[in-house]
């Protein structure tokens, strides 16, 4: 091309831009976006061109969410108006929550009622001392009388004190349902041996009116207040304090309970 084109080209050019004339339209099946092949990768300039036809996917889009940091990772404190543990579910009928086992509480010893009574002692005859389990049941009939609990230290001090008292004629006597030998007067009691001093061993009829007898003689009287005592304590009549009661008791015959004649019969039976 020679000078003179150029200039005329370019002359030509003025105008027409000058006159307001539009260029020449692109043919068709090309864009304006569209890069030409063989042409690099549009910068950054011309990216931005294209953004308003094709907008950029965010991050909420395509683009692969960042790794988490290491201080990323640890558990959000929680808010205070919401706690991280959930508030507690009402229980359902069906499936209560399991409770901790409960160890009952031991059930006392029941006192002797009409659903749980002592048995009756067994009338006794004169120079018989009770045995065995009729032993027990006149124990457990005068405790119960004298207002005494029945624990074994008092059932076996019962037993034993019988035991000393027991004996065959013409030296050891027993009275008929007087185990222990009282010189109560009444009661239906008859006079069976004289102990000197105006006093009698007695014979009652039965064993209620025996045991009647037999608390007449105890609860009045000073000297024998300490038996009493500790029978009611529920102690029994081991202690060496009760020695110079029941030498009095016995006339000088012993002064324990028991002594060496009532322990050689066995040990008394308990419940």
């Amino acid at each position: 091309m020679t000078v003179a084109a150029v200039v005329f080209a370019v002359a030509a050019a003025s105008l027409a831009l000058g006159l307001g004339l539009k260029p020449a339209a692109r043919p068709a099946g090309k864009t304006a976006d569209t890069p030409r092949a063989g042409s690099a990768a549009p910068d950054v300039a011309q990216a931005a061109q294209y953004t308003f036809r094709h907008p950029v996917m965010t991050a909420t889009g395509l683009a692969p969410a960042p790794a988490p940091s290491a201080t990323g990772s640890q558990a959000r404190p929680p808010s205070p108006r919401h706690p991280s543990t959930a508030p507690p579910s009402t229980p359902q009928l069906s499936s209560p929550p399991p409770s901790s086992p409960q160890t009952a509480a031991p059930a006392p010893a029941p006192p002797p009622t009409a659903s749980n009574p002592i048995s009756a002692p067994a009338p006794t005859a004169e120079y018989q001392t009770p045995r065995g389990a009729n032993e027990l049941a006149w124990s457990e009939a005068i405790l119960t009388k004298l207002g005494a609990p029945l624990t074994d230290a008092n059932i076996e001090s019962m037993g034993y004190w019988m035991q000393n008292e027991a004996g065959s004629p013409p030296s050891g006597i027993v009275g008929a349902n007087n185990p222990i030998n009282v010189s109560q007067p009444g009661y239906g009691g008859t006079p069976i041996k004289s102990e000197g001093g105006g006093y009698y061993l007695y014979s009652y009829p039965n064993p209620t009116d025996g045991i009647d007898a037999i608390l007449a003689y105890l609860v009045p009287s000073p000297t024998y207040s300490g038996i009493v005592a500790a029978l009611r304590a529920g102690s029994g009549l081991s202690s060496s304090s009760l020695g110079q009661a029941f030498s009095i008791y016995s006339g000088g015959g012993y002064s324990t309970v028991p002594d060496t004649w009532g322990a050689s019969q066995g040990q008394p039976e308990t419940p």
